[in-house]
């Protein structure tokens, strides 16, 4: 299995997403924590506080719309 494969793709998915679904109390967090995963080319954003996400989108644009989340939340 190569370290880049769809197999790494796959479970760095599958761990945000689990990352995402454990529970926070209300109001615990603020502004919410908004995790982004570098899946090559192409990242998502991940909100584990309201289950956000957000599409596949460049490095630079999903930064910026997890900036824009968290601002969105404080």
């Amino acid at each position: 299995m190569k370290p880049n494969g769809p197999e790494a793709v796959v479970r760095s998915m599958l761990a945000a997403v689990h990352r995402r679904d454990h529970g926070h109390a209300d109001g615990c967090c603020r502004p919410h924590q908004v995790e982004v995963i570098h899946l090559g080319s192409a990242s998502i954003a991940v909100c584990h506080d309201c289950g956000f996400e957000s599409e596949f989108l460049s490095m630079r644009d999903c930064e910026r719309t997890a900036g824009d989340h968290r601002m969105a939340t404080a």
